[in-house]
């Protein structure tokens, strides 16, 4: 009955760097889908939003997915991130970044990704708070509980440095000015810090590269 327990990490490591892998690519060349697209005034939600060309590829192929491996990533993965209390609500909150991706999936925003308008907008919306202060705030609360694992600290440091740049991005920029003209940029920015820390961290989670266990 071990077995399985043996290979959460193993599991947790391969969805966490699928999941990142996903959201590069479609960083990087979702925009190609789209005539006119552009990343630095526009959201990512923009390519599966109503009315776009290709909105069911982009929420169904992509935002749909990379939720459930974000999921994944922290369910099978939560021991390893969470030796302590304060860690485990971390990972908790970081399932705020499946639900983000998840609510992009199943409630596209109107055209436009405007900061107001129907109610599935508003249902969107909501699913970006989540996705970006359930994952600031618990990427900082497993970068505290990391400090005391020996031997992740330098996994613990980057949680706290993308904890920074994905709550400073929202509480300085996309909060006060949803409509900025580069919105897309900033977006782009906690993006990369999010699925980059995921991407540290899962990759330290394959087999024979795991943190010594916690003292406590």
């Amino acid at each position: 009955m071990s077995e399985p327990v043996t290979d959460r990490p193993a599991v947790a490591a391969a969805a966490g760097l699928a999941a990142a892998a996903l959201v590069l690519l479609t960083i990087l060349l979702g925009g190609v889908l789209v005539p006119g697209y552009d990343p630095s005034s526009q959201y990512l939600s923009e390519l599966g939003a109503d009315g776009a060309p290709h909105a069911t590829l982009v929420n169904l192929g992509v935002f749909l997915p990379v939720g459930a491996l974000v999921a994944v990533f922290v369910l099978c993965g939560w021991r390893q991130l969470a030796p302590t209390r304060g860690g485990a609500a971390g990972a908790l909150l970081l399932l705020g970044v499946s639900a983000g991706y998840l609510i992009a999936a199943v409630a596209p925003c109107d055209a436009g990704c405007p900061s107001s308008g129907s109610l599935r907008q508003s249902v969107h919306n909501a699913g970006g708070l989540l996705e970006y202060l359930g994952g600031g705030f618990g990427l900082l609360l497993i970068g505290r509980a990391l400090l005391r694992r020996p031997g992740s600290q330098g996994t613990a440091l980057s949680a706290v440095f993308a904890a920074t740049a994905v709550l400073g991005v929202f509480f300085l920029a996309l909060g006060p000015q949803p409509d900025s003209p580069i919105r897309g940029l900033w977006q782009r920015v906690a993006e990369f810090a999010l699925f980059g820390w995921i991407a540290l961290a899962a990759w330290r989670m394959r087999p024979g590269q795991r943190p010594e266990p916690s003292s406590e």
